[in-house]
């Protein structure tokens, strides 16, 4: 994963590139957040009780195919903490 991370979902990752700009979410105002919509809708988040792992085992789910499921955990390992909702 690389890129400005301000162009990833600061939650789960995901990347906000031409393709994928109608799917981030939304404050209660309406206004764009630095989150998906599968993880932000309406100012909260969908799942509050989330936790990094939980984060990683659906991204790994995710990458099926594109990464092995050892490669893909290794990446997620190395970018989530790096994201807002996990930053320290």
């Amino acid at each position: 994963m690389t890129g400005n991370l301000k162009d990833f979902c600061q939650s789960c990752g995901m990347p906000f590139d031409e393709s994928h700009r109608d799917l981030i979410g939304k404050e209660k105002n309406g206004s764009d957040s630095p989150y998906c919509m599968y993880c932000y809708q309406n100012g909260v988040f969908t799942d509050p009780d989330a936790t990094m792992e939980d984060m990683i085992n659906k991204g790994v789910a995710h990458n099926k195919g594109s990464l092995t499921e050892e490669e893909a955990r290794t990446e997620l390992y190395r970018f989530l903490p790096k994201l807002a909702r996990w930053a320290k």
